[in-house]
């Protein structure tokens, strides 16, 4: 069992739950928006996740997706640290006022930190006993059956992808997903298997440039060789017309391209509507009074 240093300097509080699933990610993301909109600095401790998906963080860094998440509920940058191990409370405690331990029942119950106990209910989650309505917000929208049989996306055999870069591209957030596509402004060389041109704020201007430009006639002969081409909310020569949700969306994009997309971290105002929700019980909770 996890002995806590008793030295370490920030205050620490343990989240846990009986069952996987039952939202102790959930609530721990909520937990740390809630504290730092209250001017507390919350540090994600992340013990509890050893598999499924890892997450490429900026700088170079590798994370379990709920310490990603907990990371960016605390908008901090990604560390090592969050996922370490009990002996890292110390040099935690050095970067923030509260550490979020996410870590297993029986690890949590003896580690000697004040716990908050997550079940799921019938309405909800039971919060140490206490019933809170279901929050609204989804962390991790759930993959559909369709993609189970598609492989995973990897790089080393990703599908050749690429983005028109449009002179009025309408969004470039529409193209988060798009990990690894070749930007073009011409005609590419060899075959690509996934060919998108984006929304556009001028369908007019752009058809005539891709006339201009020679990848009109470019995507019609990429389509013939056999590359899934689109065209998101326009009509263009030999694409296949889609919405722009199907960009968006992880479980589509995963559909169109042939291979099983992870699902992308939450947007940062998730966090805001789940420290939202959180907040009827956190602002009357005696676990969390001492600790403000």
């Amino acid at each position: 069992m996890p002995d806590t240093p008793s030295s370490f300097r920030a205050r620490a509080l343990a989240v846990t739950s009986l069952r996987p699933g039952a939202g102790k990610t959930h609530v721990a993301c909520a937990l740390s928006r809630w504290l730092l909109q209250r001017g507390c600095q919350p540090v994600p401790l992340q013990l509890s996740t050893r598999a499924g998906l890892r997450v490429a963080c900026p700088g170079g860094v590798s994370l379990w997706r709920p310490t990603a998440m907990l990371a960016e509920a605390c908008r901090l940058e990604a560390d090592p640290l969050f996922e370490s191990g009990w002996e890292s409370l110390d040099p935690l405690s050095r970067i923030g006022d509260l550490i979020i331990v996410e870590a297993g029942q029986e690890e949590a119950r003896s580690c000697g930190l004040p716990v908050l106990e997550v079940e799921r209910g019938a309405a909800g989650v039971r919060l140490n006993g206490v019933d809170v309505p279901l929050s609204e917000d989804v962390l991790t929208p759930e993959p559909w059956p369709e993609m189970e049989g598609l492989p995973e996306w990897e790089p080393a055999a990703a599908p050749r992808t690429g983005v028109l870069s449009l002179p009025h591209l309408a969004d470039f957030s529409d193209l988060a997903l798009m990990r690894g596509a070749e930007w073009l402004t011409a005609a590419g060389i060899g075959q690509f298997d996934f060919l998108v041109a984006p929304a556009t704020t001028n369908p007019a201007h752009d058809a005539l440039w891709l006339r201009e430009t020679g990848l009109d006639l470019w995507l019609q002969e990429q389509a013939a060789q056999g590359a899934m081409v689109v065209s998101c909310g326009w009509d263009v020569p030999g694409a296949r017309r889609i919405e722009r949700e199907d960009l968006t969306d992880y479980r589509r994009l995963s559909l169109l391209m042939g291979r099983r997309l992870p699902p992308p971290l939450p947007a940062d105002e998730t966090y805001d509507r789940l420290a939202l929700w959180i907040s009827g019980w956190a602002e009357r909770s005696s676990l969390l009074a001492p600790l403000l």
